[in-house]
Parts: structure tokens; sequence; C-alpha cells
């Protein structure tokens, strides 16, 4: 029987389009069997040099000079939308206004209220922010151990998303760093850990934040300077809903770092922690196992995740092969094209990140204030 070809479009081609273009050209070798076949259609960019070496690096079937043409395609079921934070929701509509299924690089928009009305015109149609970090083998065990109660009444948590991109005041930066193209950290890097402690912790009733920018102008790529730049880091702490309480923080001014991300949440049943530096691992602590002089059973336990994710995935590589950053990329896409074969909503959804963006909000309300904010 034949598969179902399922067309994809990529717009914009930074760093990200070429990730989302590396999951959907391997997705097909890593799940084998598949009843569909994603397949690399049109690329477009701002700039039409970086789409034709797009085409010419990856394959794609065609170059479009604007994204409006990339829309007109039939053959294009997905559009895949990696530009800049602040085109996020213009494209984003104009996708679904076209019948597209969209996978938005995160986060949804800029703002709370744009993320909204991003959700609101893809309500009910297929689409996914792609919060990768939840695809992890051993993320995804500790929300199996969470949902199975393992760590019992959640106490308390500590998450930080680290970055040193940003310390040297000489080093030129991009857009990353134009408040109101990208936001700063908080947008960055601050979308994901917010949405980890969502995902495992569950939602926040209130929060306090300050923000940390370190240069009044930093030096642009290409020449000149930026002085409307976006925050270095962050520093929250969260009351959830249940009322765990802890710490998160997100910084790119964090000199020795690499893409440090790292999680602890503690529960009165256990606790677990792992950090995306090191994602082979999952550990695992056990309160309810007896203790005595010499320790007992009492421990924490490395549990062995690596690259084992259930069927089709986890054959090819195999289980026991190291993971990298871009295999949980690939498994993120891979569950967006499997829910849209299917007729399933797709998750992260654009509800979910609109939540996220929500959070953000109030924490930029928040430095502002000097106070603790309500949820």
């Amino acid at each position: 029987m034949a598969k179902t070809r399922i067309g994809v479009g990529i717009a914009g081609w930074g760093f990200m389009g070429r990730t989302h273009a590396y999951s959907v050209m391997n997705i097909p070798l890593f799940y084998e069997g598949l009843p569909f076949q994603p397949v690399l259609r049109a690329v477009c960019s701002g700039h039409k040099e970086n789409a034709l070496k797009a085409q010419e690096e990856a394959g794609f079937a065609y170059v479009a000079d604007s994204f409006q043409e990339l829309l007109q395609r039939d053959d294009i079921d997905v559009v895949s939308i990696c530009t800049p934070n602040a085109l996020h929701e213009e494209m984003a509509v104009q996708a679904f206004q076209a019948g597209k299924a969209v996978y938005l690089d995160k986060p949804v928009s800029t703002s709370y209220e744009s993320a909204l009305r991003v959700a609101q015109a893809g309500k009910g149609k297929p689409a996914q922010v792609a919060f990768h970090n939840r695809f992890f083998p051993c993320v995804l065990r500790a929300k199996e151990l969470i949902e199975e109660g393992r760590l019992g009444r959640l106490l308390n948590f500590r998450i930080r998303y680290l970055h040193s991109g940003s310390v040297r005041a000489d080093k030129p930066v991009n857009w990353k760093s134009d408040k109101d193209v990208c936001g700063g950290a908080l947008l960055d890097l601050g979308s994901h850990a917010l949405d980890m402690l969502v995902y495992l912790g569950g939602e926040v009733d209130s929060l306090s934040c300050t923000n940390q920018t370190l240069y009044a102008s930093r030096p642009r790529q290409g020449g000149g300077t930026i002085d409307n730049l976006g925050e270095d880091a962050s520093y929250m702490v969260l009351r959830l809903c249940n009322g765990a309480m802890g710490t998160l923080e997100v910084s790119k001014v964090a000199t020795g770092a690499g893409d440090g991300f790292s999680v602890e949440l503690c529960g009165d049943k256990g606790a677990v922690r792992f950090d995306l530096m090191d994602p082979n691992w999952l550990y695992f602590y056990d309160e309810t196992k007896p203790g005595g002089a010499l320790g007992g059973e009492r421990g924490w336990q490395r549990l062995e995740t690596i690259q084992a994710y259930p069927a089709p995935g986890g054959s090819f590589l195999p289980a026991k092969n190291a993971i990298g950053w871009a295999r949980a990329h690939m498994h993120c896409y891979y569950c967006f094209l499997r829910d849209f074969y299917e007729g399933r909503q797709p998750h992260p959804s654009l509800e979910e990140g609109a939540y996220v963006q929500r959070l953000m909000d109030l924490c930029f309300f928040s430095d502002q204030e000097k106070r603790f904010v309500s949820v």
C-alpha cells in the first residue's frame, strides 16, 4: 500500500529552519513502517539567497518567493514557522486561513494577547508548538512516574536553563537580543523552562520575577548597535496551584554554561531530577523505601532512559545509543505528524503555548511592579 505523503513547507532558514528540516528528512529512517511519509516541498526566507541555499542543501522541490506563495501550493499540508517571534502571529493566522496545519516554533508570539489570537485562529485545527524538551525519554519517563503517583504530593522544585552567549559586551548579537523582535532570555529560554514546569508540576498560582540586563547597548551583527535590548536573565519564584513552591532561573549570561537545562521536582513520596546536558539518565529517589543504619534501600536511582522511545521509535537508533539534542526535536515533530495523520489534536497545543505566554507576560509585569502577582 502506498504511503500517504505529507507535504511540508518551511518558512525561515536560520538555525530552527534547519532543525525542522533535519527532523522531517530523518523521521522515515528513525520510525520504521510509518503509514505516512513527510516530504520537504518548499521553503521561503526573508533572504532569497538563504532559501536557494536551503534547496541545495536539503533538497526542497521548490523555492517560494514569499510566504503567501508557499501557502498557495496545493502540495503543502504542513507549514513549519521558524521565523522571528514577532512574525509568528501574522504567519500562523495566514497559514490557518489557507487550510494548512501549523508546526510553530516556540514561543507562540511576543505577548499573551497575540498568542490568544493565534490560538483562536487555530481552534480545532491541527497545530503544535515545538516545545521539544518535553520529548526526551528522560522527561517522558519523569512524566510517567509523576502520573503514577510515585512522587506523591509535590512539595518544591528547582529549574535552571543556562546559556553563556551574552556574557561578553563586545560580542555581536542578532535579532534574538532585540526586545521587540524576540523578547530576550525570558521568551527564548523561559518559554521552555515554564512549559516544562507546567508539564511536570502543574499550573501556576502566583509568581515573582526579577529581570537582569547587563549592558545598555551591544554591537549588531553586520554593523551598528542594538539599544533596545531584551533581558539577559530572569529569576523567578513561583507557587503552583497544588501548593508546591520553587525557583526558576533562565540566563544567557551564565559564564561557562553551554545549553544547561536542569530540573528537580521533590514530593513527599519521591523526587526526580535530570539535566539535558546529560540526557541519557533520569534520576529517581524513592522516599518510600526503608532506610537503615547503613542506608537501607534509600538512595538516588539512575534510570537508563537513553533513546528508549516507544515503537515505532527506539529501533533506529537503538535504545542503547546515546541521545542528542536533535533527537528530541525529531520526536516532537514525529508526534505532531502522527497526530495530524490520525486526526488527533497534537500537544503541546496552541492553548498550552498561550498559557506559557501569559506566565511570561506576568513575569514582565512582576519585574516592573517589584512584587508577587497572581495568575
